[in-house]
């Protein structure tokens, strides 16, 4: 797994991203969409649930607290490993 975060120009404008435990269609999150922050996504993960990811354009997050949303791909970065 990945370590993401948020954009940093989102960050910077200390914005809020949406996130859904649900999915529908295509490009729809479902209810409760959750909003959460810079600090909500300090070491959340890129999950692999085994979903096609073509088949939507969300990226699947685990928060370091165990929750896991489906959140806009556009919205993230990635946390590059130092090697």
């Amino acid at each position: 797994m990945s370590e993401v975060m948020m954009r940093k120009d989102l960050a910077e404008e200390g914005l809020l991203v949406p996130a859904s435990a649900t999915f529908s269609k295509y490009d729809t999150q479902d209810e409760p969409v959750i909003y959460l922050s810079e600090q909500d996504l300090e070491g959340a993960q890129e999950y692999d649930n085994g979903v096609d990811p073509d088949a939507h354009p969300f990226i699947v997050v685990k928060l370091k607290n165990g929750q896991v949303f489906y959140m806009v791909g556009a919205d993230l970065d990635w946390i590059e490993e130092e090697v």
